[in-house]
């Protein structure tokens, strides 16, 4: 029998320890313009050892094309058309597709970053060489080029020789980086496990009470909660002259976290529970085994009763898990019960199985 991998006690005491200490801004939140961005492109690979895609006609136009732009013209037939045929039979060459990550901080005129080769139809990519190849922006449509790559392709996992990587293959021709400042303002977005009005808020709160950021004469913050999501901040007179500064000084802020913590985590391969410290659940009785547990409301006979100290009119979820260790339920029934008390909606709090 497998028990529940949880300690309860143990993670209570790290959830209450943790629930109020304070974090840095940088912990929650980036400056927009502080993102990655992606520069894509189409090329063609050369030296595979037959296992290209020759015979497919865009390759054979991307190669009569490159070709033709080397100064190795491919003859016309009587209508004016690239006379494709002469290209068939080549099994050495692949059309293939790039993408190469640009930091958060972007990159500069010169920079090599890696670049990730995937072939569009060739069998395989290993010992391939990809042919200079220009790469465009993150949207599409927009021709300039920021980048251009070439190089041996190395292969990450040979089961997968349909992609690979040439690593500093890609040098940036011309500098890309988002603007973080806009009309005398940052704008702060929260990651995706903080974006909650009540974080917005409270990182508002917590910026405005800094010295440093006034505003002067005026009583207004300046920092704005605009949704669950965004929150933008006035750059202060101080440090009109030196946003870069504004913004490191910023993100070391620090913010008090959420006052409770009611998520719980189920990862059902691993029979790992998670329980927020904060997760309270309605009046319940549990029947396991012929053992009846029960959590707040009226006793009844043969009972065990969890954490009889506690406030009953607040029974927490993480009481009753740790009850169901002590009677040895085993993990897949723990699971089980916490599902059903999800179910029932009588746990108030937010359930993530993973």
């Amino acid at each position: 029998m497998k028990n529940i991998l949880l300690t309860t006690a143990c993670l209570l005491g790290l959830f209450a320890s943790t629930a109020r200490a304070e974090i840095k801004l940088s912990d929650v939140c980036r400056i927009k313009g502080q993102e990655e961005n992606t520069l894509h492109g189409m090329g063609l690979v050369v030296g595979l050892k037959g296992t290209g895609d020759g015979d497919s006609k865009t390759t054979m136009r991307a190669l009569a094309r490159y070709m033709e732009l080397m100064g190795h013209r491919i003859g016309n037939d009587p209508k004016g058309q690239t006379m494709l045929d002469e290209l068939k039979g080549v099994k050495n060459v692949a059309m293939v597709f790039l993408t190469v990550t640009v930091p958060a901080g972007g990159a500069q005129q010169g920079d090599l970053l890696d670049c990730k080769v995937s072939a569009m139809s060739a069998k395989s990519l290993e010992g391939g060489y990809l042919m200079l190849t220009e790469l465009h922006g993150p949207v599409p449509g927009d021709s300039t080029v920021y980048g251009l790559a070439k190089g041996q392709i190395s292969i990450d996992d040979i089961v997968r020789s349909q992609t690979g990587t040439i690593s500093g293959g890609c040098q940036v021709e011309k500098k890309f980086q988002n603007e973080f400042v806009k009309d005398g303002k940052l704008l702060l977005v929260m990651n995706k496990d903080h974006a909650t009005f009540q974080m917005t808020n409270l990182v508002e709160q917590n910026i405005n009470r800094e010295r440093d950021f006034s505003l002067g004469s005026s009583n207004e913050g300046v920092a704005r909660a605009i949704d669950q999501v965004r929150v933008q901040v006035t750059i202060p007179p101080t440090y009109a002259d030196n946003p870069a500064l504004f913004a490191s000084v910023l993100m070391e802020t620090r913010v008090g976290r959420p006052q409770t913590d009611t998520t719980v985590i189920i990862n059902e391969r691993k029979l790992a529970v998670i329980v927020g410290a904060d997760v309270e659940i309605g009046p319940v009785a549990v029947m396991h085994k012929n053992r009846l547990i029960q959590v707040g409301g009226e006793q009844v006979n043969q009972f065990v009763e969890v954490n009889p100290s506690a406030d009953t009119q607040k029974p927490k979820l993480a009481a009753l898990v740790d009850a169901l260790n002590t009677l040895k339920v085993p993990a897949e029934d723990v699971i089980d019960i916490v599902k059903m008390l999800k179910h029932k909606r009588a746990l108030y709090g937010e359930l993530i199985i993973e």
